[in-house]
């Protein structure tokens, strides 16, 4: 439990709460993503006991650090009888319920490295109410260069059986500016890899749908955010 910085990377302790992740300086400097999308995750009582841990191990398509972990790229330091070992988050996911975790394995930490100065970054989630998992979410990372997208991660979340890497969304961005020509051809290239599960929040029209938009506002918010 804790966060850190060590090595050049932030370290958080697998039983780390996502209240902690709220509150914690090194995270709102360094990895602010992570701060501003666990306001979203929940209720207060959830947020104060659930750990982004449990959230990334448990392997629910509907949890959102499985996606913010692949938006930031992080690592997930994995423990067992035969010692430690080190899964990238775009390995980790399998199916819904279904992760790299061994039956005799924990996670014990999470990696990632600190954003680099003038990134962009958002969390979009559409849901019904207060408390509930998303309709559909987004996570969208951008490092930009005199106006010009040089580098872009987008992320989606409960839009298939597990967290989305929506890759042709991004390359639809790099190299280009942002405009809403470039925003829209993101968004449907993010649109065509969605597959969610039909239920009270939607049906699959509807879902693909909300991810196109949630993609948008998350790619508009994070090139507002670019210095």
């Amino acid at each position: 439990r804790g966060i850190r910085l060590e090595n050049g990377e932030v370290v958080i302790g697998a039983m780390t709460t996502e209240t902690e992740l709220i509150n914690s300086p090194i995270i709102q400097q360094h990895l602010p993503i992570l701060s501003e999308a666990a306001k979203l995750i929940a209720d207060p009582q959830v947020r104060n006991r659930g750990t982004i841990g449990g959230d990334i191990a448990h392997g629910d398509p509907g949890n959102d650090h499985p996606a913010l972990s692949m938006a930031i790229e992080a690592n997930f330091i994995l423990q067992g009888p035969n010692g430690k070992r080190t899964v990238p988050a775009e390995a980790f996911f399998f199916g819904t319920y279904m992760t790299a975790l061994e039956e005799n394995e924990v996670m014990v930490e999470i990696h990632a490295k600190p954003f680099a100065a003038g990134t962009g970054y958002a969390y979009e989630k559409l849901k019904r109410k207060t408390g509930d998992w998303a309709t559909a979410a987004c996570a969208a990372v951008l490092e930009m260069d005199h106006g010009v997208v040089r580098r872009a991660r987008i992320t989606l979340t409960n839009l298939a059986p597990t967290a989305l890497r929506a890759e042709a969304a991004e390359a639809a961005l790099v190299g280009h500016h942002i405009n809403d020509a470039t925003i829209s051809a993101a968004a449907d290239a993010a649109m065509a890899i969605c597959d969610p599960a039909e239920d009270l929040r939607g049906d699959l029209e509807y879902k693909t749908a909300m991810a196109g938009a949630m993609v948008k506002r998350a790619i508009q918010k994070a090139a507002s955010r670019c210095a």
